[in-house]
């Protein structure tokens, strides 16, 4: 795992510069006018698909939601796909039922799109653009490398979609900027960030929050650590947070906060202020504006719709950290495997 997050940027550079794939299903997208978007995904890539379904509605005005494969595949539903773009990503390509549903969506006469990095795997052979993630071999089993590539993916669409928007000018600064955000949330979680190693350690549970791109950065990391570290993490909107789930924000219970400047950060401060008041500590990752002892800054130049590649990359490597510390094998975990095949 800690090999596979290693080779983050050089991935992400690769996806950044080779980019005649994105540019053709850009063109077709333009050229089709879709006027509303379905993404399909599962596990890990669920989350992927929420970064971009935000991209899609705050970039490209472009209504977007998150496809139910099961009403395709079990109960056998036909769905009125044409006039839309539907988006499959899929890290390994071969998901029964993500794949299903885009060849049921392309025969109706919907836009098809693939994100995968197994570009010949049956997904790749269905949709009718298929935009590679170039993540190589991935050796651990939660997914890492190929997690981050594919919200590369997603930004270098939309900014092949939108030329003139923020995400296409930063986009070359992706490969440095992980590089810092691996070497620093290394070296916090072996210095100042090693009590929040210690919190989760000791911990039965813990509460992952954030809100608009980075809700998926919640959501993902959440997983990471039931997946690598067995600790029951749960993500949450902040927003959603405050309509009840801060409840079970007592006294033991670690709680990190993904915070990108802004106003979206602002709105985030609301839960952070109201687990305060129940006398929890929360931890902060973030950009400009967060400081002090129990906070990280990372990524501090990246709009904010970049920064969930960097963000989930200190995910992911407090996540191989905290598994380290209490011995478990982060490669391979119990019961797990590389590809999950779900109808």
């Amino acid at each position: 795992m800690a090999h596979d997050i290693g080779d983050i940027p050089g991935v992400v550079e690769r996806v950044v510069n080779e980019r005649s794939s994105v540019v053709a299903a850009a063109r077709a997208i333009r050229d089709a006018r879709p006027s509303w978007a379905t993404i399909v995904a599962r596990g890990s890539s669920d989350h992927a698909a929420i970064y971009l379904q935000y991209l899609l509605e705050a970039y490209c005005g472009l209504p977007a939601g998150l496809a139910l494969p099961s009403a395709t595949t079990v109960y056998g539903a036909r769905i009125a796909w044409r006039g839309g773009l539907v988006i499959a990503i899929s890290q390994s390509g071969q998901s029964p039922d993500v794949v299903a549903l885009i060849e049921e969506a392309r025969g109706a006469g919907a836009l098809t799109v693939a994100i995968t990095n197994q570009p010949m795997a049956p997904l790749g052979a269905i949709a009718e653009h298929v935009l590679e993630c170039r993540a190589g071999e991935e050796r651990a089993i939660p997914a890492t490398k190929t997690y981050v590539a594919s919200l590369a993916v997603a930004a270098t669409l939309i900014a092949e979609l939108m030329p003139n928007a923020d995400v296409g000018g930063a986009l070359g600064m992706l490969p440095h900027t992980l590089q810092e955000a691996i070497d620093a949330s290394r070296t916090w979680l072996a210095e100042a960030g090693g009590e929040l190693l210690g919190e989760l350690h000791d911990a039965d549970r813990g509460l992952i929050i954030s809100r608009g791109f980075n809700l998926s950065t919640a959501y993902e990391t959440a997983l990471k650590l039931k997946e690598a570290c067995g600790l029951f993490a749960t993500g949450y909107s902040s927003a959603d947070a405050l309509h009840g789930p801060l409840v079970v924000a007592v006294e033991g219970v670690p709680m990190l906060a993904f915070r990108a400047d802004g106003a979206i950060g602002r709105s985030i401060d609301q839960a952070v202020a109201a687990a305060q008041s129940r006398g929890l500590q929360p931890w902060l990752v973030g950009g400009r504006e967060v400081a002090g002892p129990r906070s990280l800054s990372l990524a501090r130049d990246l709009p904010e719709c970049l920064t969930p590649l960097p963000y989930a990359v200190m995910g992911e490597v407090l996540c191989e950290r905290l598994a380290d510390r209490i011995g478990r094998n982060p490669d391979a975990p119990v019961g797990l495997s590389k590809v999950t095949r779900t109808m």
